[in-house]
Parts: structure tokens; C-alpha cells; sequence
């Protein structure tokens, strides 16, 4: 555990106002920017106390807001750990969208330090851990850059099959022999398959344990009955069967000789394999996007925790360390460090409030309701968390302007949120309804307001028709915001494909970053088109899957078609232009909401409110840092949505009895943050503690 001198430094280097670093030779005197200007590179106060304070504390979660430069500051704690250290080997773990971003970083900020990127086909991937792992040199000095899902793919020993550059003459005439003798003795196999089955199926019971029993390889003797015509079926079935494996068997022995198969360590073998060979080798690990790992039961954190347990130094980087519950911080704190949480049963009993919640069969299990003693977990986690909110650091950054687009429906689209929306209210009615199906009723009711062409009809066709969120988008596009950069979001990739359709038909270039752009180099190419002045690409079209670890501060304004759940996410999403190195003075946020040709709102307005009220909530209970954070079934954003819903459309209906006597049972429940009720801590942002 921390020492009370070593805490005391811990505080007083995030509360010192002018911290001075000596010089760092792996940091650039100056860097080029997106504009083609040259800067100087420097470490801001903040970003030089998260700096040193990573240097005192070998594991810890920097929970700097989106923005920030929580990668420079990363970056230059490795150069000064490299001063005094430099048997270190960092590794750091992100997301697809952000692989090369941290490439891009490394070379734009520092010198002679080498970024080595894990991309590419698994033979690919290989040969970059043979080269960086086993090839390891003391006197060069770089860092690993990989995916999670390099993580889950690569971390334990596998076959690959790595690709001969010259095969043999006229190998590649008989591998295409092959495939088509494969094909054929296929298709004949199917057939008399099914002749086998059309003659077989009658038959009693006795016969086909009789035809059972010789596919397993076994040959009884016929059952009685058994006829030369069902020996004839049988035994051309058998043959073509055999034809069809043989084929199978030949394109695979083929196939090997062109790729034959290789067995590989895994990541962990690698790391235990350059120790060897270099016993002073210490482990680096930065895990960014740390809320990646938030369920302790996913294989990410499993595997990830396998690296950690390796490592010397462990650092999680992560803007909304708790997106939904605090339980996600005892799920972080197991990888980065252990010993302060060690059993998930004393976390729940020092810190959760819980009751047991019956789930059919006289089962039951144990749902967290609420939190207490909130103080003590912070002075807890004070010296390995560390977290600055964005406005009170960054005096520099852009100021953001909310605006609404209020955008009237198409008759088409009102007609179809209506049915949305009566459905989802009937839904909300019913008590036995689960939050799974209210959920997918107000995300039915968010794409009939983005577009009809986000549903479907009952024989399973989209609805065609125009969007009225499309068409004030691009009003947006060649009126205000024109010739400038400009994000435009939508959760849906679906809705995205259509205004990319309709921006193709309006000849205004884009470039797009969804969970369909899986080439991490694509995404990246597609990043740098949007950030590059100079390009001619204004627009860039995200998804929430394509978002995370995105530095897109070239962007003027922010268009969001429709909004996210969380206060977490949402402020991910914003956090993509309101970054440190953007030179415009504002960014504008145009929240594009669906209203009803009567002037009545929709669930974009209450979605919208909903998330405002989140942030006053996050705000009370956790800071900046935490968005969305506390939030539990009978008190989260659907409630705040439905509630608004049921406002606005005057549905005030006596409750029936078992929906009161629901109703006076919730009021039992602890409740931690509201607006009425006082909370026991301002704030979980530890550099104000």
C-alpha cells in the first residue's frame, strides 16, 4: 500500500501550479500540425503533474477528460522512465480506430522512440512479435502497439498458415482441378443424399439403427427386410460419400502445400521468451479505452490481466472509468491493481448496497440498488486514480455551442413514430414488460425520426421516403457550415449509408469511420483525409462504433442525427472535437431533433433532456469524469425518457393496483443521487480531494 509521505507528494504534485520537468531527450522541441503550421511541443502544468505522478506510482488509472492528451502524457512518462529505466518494454493495448493514431502520435511528439504496429493477416502479426519480442535489442528503444482484439486473438499459442511466394509449376492448374473436383463430387454427394433420405424414411425404426450403426463403421448384419435395392442405395450413398471426402482431403493437402501450417506462441509466450533471453526486461502496459475491460467476466479482461500480471508498470487510460455502475471500477482496479480490491464480495459489502433480487425457480441473485461510503472509497483510490475535468485545466480549449435543429417530420415519418410510440407507452404499461423490450421500442421511435428507411414493414421491407433530419443536414452542409470541418454522428450504420448516399448524389465528399471499416489502416487513412486541411473532405460520417480514441479536433462543428443513452457516451462523442491542439475559438453541436407537424416533441427532446439531467447527476455524484456513472434499472435514462413521453402526451392514468404497490416498494429503495436528495461526496475527482 501507499506510504503517507509518498501520498503527501502525490498531492502535492497535482495541486503544484508551475511543475517543471527536467529536459527530456525523447521529447520534440516542435511538431507540424494539421494546418501545416509548426508548434512548439510542451508539456501543459496538468499534463506535467499527471506526468510525475506516473512516475511515483508504478500502477494507477488516469481518468483524464476527453481531450485532454492523456497519449502525450503516456508518451513522456515512458521517455523519462527510459532516463533511469531503460530495460523497459512498453506495450500499449487500444482500440481498432486508434492504432496508427498512436503511431501518428509517437512520431509527431517524440524522437527516437520507434512505434511498432500489430496489424495486418495473422502471419503478418507474427512476424511482428518474432521481430519486436525475440529480436529485442537494449540500446533500441520502442514501443508495442496493439488492438484488444489482437489481444483475443493472439494471445495464446496458435496455428497459422503462412503463404509459399514460389509454388511448384502447374501447382496452380491442379489446386483449381481441385476445387472444381471438390465441387462436383459435392453436388453428386448432395444428390444422393437425398435419394438415400427419400428411400430410408419409412423404413421401421430397426433399419435405421441398422444404417446408424454402418455409418459409425460398424457392419451387423441387415436387419430382416433389408432388400438389394436398400443395399444398392446404401451403397452408392457410402461411395459418393466417400468421393466427396477424398476431394475435401486433396484441396486441403493442396491448400497446406501453398500455406502450410505453422504452430505459434502466443502473445504471453513471446513475453515470457524475451525475458528469457533478457532477464532485466521490465514490462510497460497501457491499456487506453480502459472501460473496454469494465466486466470482469469478458475474455478481454481475462486475457488482458494476463499481460498486467506480467508487467512492472500498468497504466489504464480511460475519460468514463464508470459508464453504467461502480462495480466497473473494482473490474479496472483487478487488472491495474489487485491487492486494493482483492474479493468482489467485500467491495459489495464495504461499498454497495444490495438486495436479492428472485429470478424464477426460488433462484435469486444480488442486484446493487445503491453505494455508501462513498468517502472512504475515494481516500481508497486517491493515490492510484487520477482525474482532471476538461474546462478547469484547459482554459484553451474550444468553447462548445449547443444548438437545436428542430426538424418537422414527413408524413411518413410521423406516421411511423406514432405507431412507435403508442407501442412503446402500451409497453411501459405493462409491468411484466422487461427494459430489453422498452428499449427496443425507443430505439424504434429514434429511427422513425431519423428516417423510414430505418424500419421495416411486416413482410420484412423498408419503408421508403424521405428524411426530414437528411434534408435539414444538408441545408447545414451548404449554408452554415459549409467549406468547414463538420462530424456527423448517428448510431445507426444504417443511417449513416444513407446520408452518405445522399451526400454522394449532393457531390460533397466524406469519408466514414463505422463498425463496418474494420482495416484499422483504413480508418486511420480516412481520419487523416478529414484532418488534413487541405484534402477536401469537410465531412466525416461516425458511429458510436467507430468513435472511441478518434482525435478529430480539426472539426468546426459536431452534427448528431440522434443522441446516445449515456451522459459517458455522450460526452465521448463531443470529447472527438473539443481536444487540445484545436485553433477554433467554439465547436458547435447541432442536435438535430424530430418534431411532430403539430409543433408536439419527440423522444429526441427527451433524450436530450434526459442526458442533461445525467450530467447534473454525474456531476453531484462523481464530477466530470464519471458520466453517467450510479445508474441502476428503476432509475436510469429510459425512465427519464418515458416519463417525459408520458408528460407530453397528457397520459396521466390512475395507476393500477399492483403498478401502485410497485411504486411504494421502489420508494424503499436507497436512493443515491437525485435532485432532491443531498449526496455524501461532491465529487470522485480525486485532484480535488
Amino acid at each position: 500500500m501507499v506510504s503517507p509521505a509518498l501520498l503527501e507528494t502525490i498531492r502535492r504534485i497535482r495541486t503544484k501550479p508551475d511543475l517543471k520537468l527536467a529536459p527530456s531527450p525523447y521529447l520534440r522541441d516542435r511538431y507540424v500540425d494539421e494546418y501545416g503550421d509548426e508548434r512548439p511541443v510542451s508539456l501543459r502544468n496538468y499534463q506535467a503533474q499527471g506526468t510525475m505522478n506516473m512516475l511515483q506510482m508504478e500502477r494507477m488509472l488516469l481518468g483524464d477528460d476527453t481531450g485532454l492528451g492523456k497519449t502525450l502524457e503516456v508518451l513522456s512518462t515512458i521517455g523519462y522512465v527510459w532516463m533511469k529505466e531503460p530495460e523497459y518494454v512498453p506495450i500499449i493495448i487500444t482500440t481498432k480506430s486508434a492504432l496508427f493514431q498512436w503511431e501518428g502520435e509517437t512520431k509527431r511528439f517524440m524522437q527516437g522512440m520507434e512505434a511498432v504496429t500489430v496489424h495486418g493477416k495473422p502471419v503478418e502479426r507474427h512476424a511482428i512479435y518474432e521481430d519486436f519480442f525475440l529480436r529485442h535489442r537494449t540500446d533500441q528503444k520502442r514501443l508495442l502497439i496493439l488492438s484488444y482484439d489482437m489481444i483475443m486473438y493472439d494471445m495464446h499459442e496458435c496455428v497459422i498458415k503462412e503463404k509459399k511466394k514460389a509454388p511448384r509449376k502447374g501447382f496452380a492448374n491442379e489446386l483449381e482441378a481441385a476445387r472444381e473436383h471438390k465441387k462436383e463430387a459435392i453436388t453428386l454427394f448432395d444428390a444422393e443424399k437425398e435419394k438415400f433420405e427419400v428411400h430410408f424414411r419409412p423404413k421401421p425404426w430397426t433399419m435405421h439403427q441398422y444404417l446408424a450403426d454402418y455409418a459409425k463403421g460398424e457392419r451387423p448384419d441387415p436387419p430382416p427386410g433389408f432388400e438389394r435395392e436398400d443395399t444398392k442405395r446404401l451403397v452408392a450413398y457410402c461411395e459418393a460419400r466417400q468421393v466427396a471426402e477424398d476431394a475435401e482431403l486433396r484441396l486441403r493437402d493442396l491448400r497446406d502445400e501453398a500455406a502450410p501450417p505453422k504452430k505459434v506462441p502466443g502473445i504471453i509466450d513471446y513475453l515470457h521468451e524475451m525475458q528469457k533471453m533478457h532477464p532485466n526486461v521490465k514490462f510497460f502496459l497501457v491499456m487506453d479505452e480502459m472501460h473496454k475491460l469494465k466486466n470482469h467476466k469478458s475474455q478481454f479482461h481475462e486475457k488482458v490481466a494476463l499481460v498486467s500480471k506480467e508487467s512492472q508498470r500498468v497504466y489504464g487510460l480511460t475519460a468514463t472509468p464508470v459508464k453504467n455502475r461502480l462495480m466497473e471500477f473494482w473490474s479496472l482496479f483487478k487488472i491495474i491493481q489487485p491487492s486494493l480490491f482483492p474479493k468482489i464480495s467485500h467491495f459489495q459489502d464495504e461499498f454497495c448496497i444490495t438486495r436479492l433480487q428472485p429470478i424464477g425457480g426460488g433462484r435469486q441473485v444480488l442486484l446493487v440498488v445503491g453505494y455508501k461510503n462513498l468517502e472512504q472509497f475515494v481516500l481508497k483510490i486517491e493515490p492510484y486514480y487520477l482525474s482532471r475535468k476538461k474546462h478547469d485545466v484547459a482554459k484553451e480549449l474550444p468553447e462548445l455551442i449547443s444548438m437545436e435543429v428542430e426538424c418537422e417530420l414527413t408524413e411518413l415519418q410521423e406516421e411511423l413514430y406514432d405507431l412507435a410510440e403508442t407501442g412503446l407507452l402500451d409497453k411501459n404499461e405493462d409491468p411484466d414488460v422487461q427494459n430489453s423490450e422498452l428499449l427496443s421500442a425507443m430505439v424504434m421511435c429514434q429511427q422513425a425520426c431519423n428516417s423510414p428507411e430505418l424500419l421495416e414493414d411486416e413482410s420484412g421491407e423498408r419503408y421508403k421516403g424521405p428524411s426530414s433530419k437528411i434534408d435539414s443536414l444538408i441545408e447545414l452542409l451548404t449554408s452554415e457550415a459549409a467549406d468547414q470541418k463538420i462530424i456527423v454522428f448517428s448510431k445507426f450504420e444504417k443511417m449513416i449509408s444513407l446520408v452518405e448516399q445522399r451526400l454522394g448524389i449532393e457531390k460533397i465528399p466524406c469519408v466514414r469511420i463505422t463498425g463496418k471499416e474494420n482495416d484499422a489502416k483504413v480508418r486511420d487513412k480516412h481520419r487523416g483525409l478529414f484532418q488534413d486541411m487541405n484534402s477536401g473532405i469537410n465531412v466525416i460520417l461516425i458511429t458510436t462504433a467507430g468513435s472511441e480514441s478518434l482525435n478529430l479536433h480539426s472539426a468546426e462543428h459536431f452534427a448528431l442525427l440522434d443522441l446516445p443513452w449515456s451522459w459517458g457516451d455522450y460526452l465521448q462523442l463531443i470529447g472527438r472535437a473539443l481536444r487540445i491542439g484545436s485553433l477554433h475559438k467554439s465547436v458547435v453541436a447541432h442536435h438535430f431533433l424530430g418534431l411532430k407537424r403539430d409543433g408536439k416533441k419527440t423522444i429526441d427532446h427527451n433524450v436530450l433532456r434526459a442526458l442533461r439531467t445525467k450530467k447534473k447527476l454525474a456531476d453531484k455524484v462523481a464530477g466530470e469524469n464519471l458520466k453517467g456513472g450510479l445508474k441502476f434499472v428503476d432509475q436510469d435514462a429510459m425512465k427519464d425518457v418515458l416519463d417525459g413521453l408520458l408528460s407530453q402526451q397528457n397520459k396521466q392514468k390512475p395507476k393500477s393496483k399492483k403498478t401502485l404497490k410497485k411504486s411504494k416498494a421502489a420508494e424503499k429503495k436507497p436512493v443515491v443521487a437525485t435532485d432532491e436528495a443531498p449526496l455524501a461526496i461532491t465529487y470522485l475527482d480525486l485532484s480535488d480531494v
